[in-house]
């Protein structure tokens, strides 16, 4: 929650939590496309589905962990660049539209 409070008064905060929020997202994106699936095997080198229907489940090892912690990462700087940014402008574009004055309905029959 501290870290709330600064992100909004320090623009460079805001741009640290924004290069940290891109990175994560490239990692998790490779991270994700580094694992296998869970029936990847199945099919080219002659494994078929009921061998692996009985087949105990994979471990839940250090990419899958990183990948979780990443993920974690990803929401966390997600919902503090949106509060960040709630913070940071308080008006709205509309606001500087300028609306023209309405001009008099042309007379019928002119």
């Amino acid at each position: 929650m501290i870290l709330l409070f600064f992100i909004g008064e320090l623009p460079n905060m805001y741009t640290l939590v924004l290069i940290l929020h891109f990175i994560v997202c490239v990692l998790l994106i490779l991270l994700v496309l580094l694992q296998s699936g869970k029936g990847s095997a199945a099919g080219i080198f002659g494994a078929s589905g009921a061998d692996n229907l009985f087949a105990s489940p994979t471990a839940f090892n250090a990419v899958n962990k990183f990948t979780a912690i990443l993920a974690a990462v990803l929401m966390s700087t997600s919902i503090i660049l949106t509060i960040a940014s709630n913070k940071k402008s308080s008006e709205s574009v509309l606001d500087s539209v300028k609306i023209p004055a309405p001009t008099a309905p042309a007379q019928a029959g002119k």
